[in-house]
């Protein structure tokens, strides 16, 4: 799959590549407005500060796990001083560090895709919520110029009342539909504001009348899906982390059901003689195998897998309901620019002229206006679901963090 960018024509292709590497954190880049103001989020703090905690968690598991034990004992027998001292071990016998290790840098995998999956759906409601916004902002802009429009008309309406050219009825629409736009403006004046809470709810320092906002175009102009662009999904590359976890703990669940021997030397003084002993010490699993315990962790990974499964089918599901949306809402978008173009300006002019001048009735003048409002309110909209569309289809495989925004 591959987005095509009209200024560069760069092809941008993705791969899977899953590596249970520290290093492959890497340094993070430069972060825009927007990513800065994202990295605010108590949620996204919150996920940074379980990553580092699972890198040292990693680093702390490639450390053995038997420390040598120091030993020391001293009596008195009569007239005798008895004494020894030892150091013992635990021998890792089946390799339980290197289960460990592996398991730690999965770990630490999985909360690096649980960050890149926050900071994308983090994205995606963000620029969405500005979208709304925008949209309300234009819809509310509409509403107030009409009702600017109908107060100029009220203005001549009563000139005309005046010098007996206008019919008393026709006087009585104006009023009614400038009562009307009170309505309308109210309710998308209170949508404005509530776009306007929940961009600042994801974005801290945004202001209505921000400077430096974040100012996004994707310039794509095709598209295209395909299921191995979902593989690339933090949330799906986190459900598979999480499978290859499962499997990881289910070996060690059968190293940990072997014994691993001990082993000791000690030297000290028994009845003015000098002594030196070793020992050696092996756990025998006899009244529990642990077989129980390995099975449990295997079907612990089956399940995991069936997880993994599950997580790639749904995300494959929502992109491709969101490539089929994206593709419908642009098709509209581009008709309304290329059907509407240049015309509402048009008609608005042509509407004045042709009332002012008795061509027409002050019904019919009224019914004109508000059809283009819609027409209007209308190409909002459409530029709206086009928008979101847009984000949540680039979201849905994973690719806002490839764009600069």
């Amino acid at each position: 799959m591959y987005l095509y960018f009209k200024n560069t024509g760069v092809c941008l292709s993705m791969c899977l590549a899953i590596s249970f590497s520290i290093n492959a954190y890497g340094k993070e880049k430069s972060t825009s407005w927007l990513e800065n103001q994202i990295n605010k989020d108590p949620e996204i703090i919150e996920a940074r500060e379980l990553l580092k905690a699972s890198q040292f968690q990693a680093k702390s598991l490639t450390k053995a796990i038997y420390n040598p034990e120091f030993e020391a004992s001293y009596e008195k027998e009569g007239d005798f001083k008895n004494f020894s001292v030892g150091l013992s071990q635990t021998i890792d016998l089946w390799d339980k560090q290197s289960s460990n290790k592996n398991i730690g840098e999965i770990v630490f995998y999985m909360n690096q895709q649980q960050l890149l999956d926050l900071l994308e759906s983090k994205k995606a409601e963000a620029l969405i919520a500005l979208v709304n916004w925008q949209a309300a902002k234009d819809a509310a802009k509409l509403l107030i110029e009409k009702e600017e429009q109908l107060r100029t008309l009220v203005s001549i309406v009563d000139e005309k009342q005046k010098v007996g050219l206008l019919d008393p009825i026709d006087a009585e629409l104006v009023y009614l539909n400038l009562a009307q736009a009170f309505s309308e403006i109210s309710e998308y004046q209170i949508a404005l504001k509530h776009a306007e809470v929940q961009v600042q709810e994801l974005l801290p320092d945004w202001t209505p009348d921000i400077a430096k906002g974040p100012k996004f175009e994707f310039k794509t102009t095709n598209y295209s899906f395909n299921t191995e662009w979902v593989k690339q999904h933090p949330k799906v590359k986190l459900a598979k982390a999480y499978w290859h976890e499962q499997q990881a703990k289910a070996q060690l669940s059968t190293i940990e059901a072997k014994a691993n021997p001990t082993i000791g030397i000690s030297a000290g003084e028994s009845g003015n003689e000098s002594t030196v002993g070793l020992t050696f010490s092996m756990p025998l699993n006899i009244r529990n195998n642990y077989s129980d315990t390995i099975k449990f962790a295997y079907s612990k990974s089956i399940a995991a897998e069936a997880k993994f499964q599950s997580v790639f089918r749904k995300q494959s599901f929502k992109a491709k309901a969101n490539y089929e949306s994206l593709l419908v809402s642009k098709k509209y978008y581009e008709q309304w620019l290329i059907l509407t173009h240049g015309r509402l300006n048009n008609s608005e002019k042509l509407l004045n002229k042709r009332w002012e001048a008795g061509d027409i009735n002050t019904s019919d003048y009224l019914f004109a206006l508000n059809q283009r409002a819609e027409g209007l309110h209308t190409g909002i909209q459409l530029e709206k679901q086009f928008k979101v569309a847009e984000i949540s289809f680039i979201s849905s495989m994973g690719q806002l963090s490839k764009f600069e925004i």
